[in-house]
């Protein structure tokens, strides 16, 4: 059965924390069937593995919490989650090479996911990759759960160096393709200051 790390889930709670506030997180808690409560303890320890199936759970928490105008949630809940797990204990896994960031992808996936997909990833370029990812038996995402995918990568690139991610998803398993794939395009931080640093001097021209 597949299973994911703590901290990715910590992650995720503590950013309905700091979205929603305690008070109003735990009311729709308590509002939740025993069965439910149990399988969502909303207390992980970042070290140890939980069911795969707890992604679900939270998303049926945050889906009671979300408001209607807040359209790019999940992204904003996966760009959260590469902030929390990257700029705290799992710095190491961070590069200075957005290239070299995308070839320590399936290593990261591996790290915080157990039995539960398989990521590998392929340049398309020199500032464009493709991730895809093939689930195991049993588990399986939804749109919510591709749409963090994208913020949380796009989130890893911008630590690692890269600028104006973009992001796109055109094959998803939700839509009965065989897999997930993902493509994210940045510019390079020296382009854009070699761009910006023209503009100037251009400016200074005039």
């Amino acid at each position: 059965m597949g299973e994911i790390k703590g901290i990715l889930l910590t992650a995720w709670t503590t950013f309905l924390r700091n979205r929603y506030g305690d008070q109003a997180v735990s009311d729709v808690v308590n509002k939740l069937s025993v069965q439910d409560r149990e399988a969502l303890p909303f207390s992980f320890l970042p070290s140890n593995w939980y069911p795969y199936s707890t992604l679900h759970n939270l998303r049926m928490l945050t889906r009671q919490l979300a408001k209607p105008t807040e359209e790019h949630l999940s992204v904003e809940i996966g760009r959260f989650m590469a902030e929390h797990v990257f700029t705290g204990v799992y710095w190491a896994f961070l590069t200075k090479d957005p290239v070299k960031q995308v070839e320590q992808f399936p290593r990261i996936g591996d790290f915080f996911f157990h039995e539960a997909r398989k990521l590998d990833t392929r340049m398309l370029g020199e500032s464009r990759c493709m991730v895809r990812y093939r689930y195991e038996p049993g588990t399986s995402p939804t749109h919510s759960i591709c749409e963090s995918l994208t913020g949380f990568w796009s989130r890893t690139l911008e630590l690692a160096g890269a600028c104006s991610v973009k992001s796109n998803h055109p094959k998803c398993t939700v839509d009965g393709a065989d897999c997930c794939e993902f493509t994210f395009e940045w510019e390079a931080a020296k382009a854009i200051g070699n761009a910006q640093t023209k503009r100037l001097g251009n400016t200074s021209a005039l």
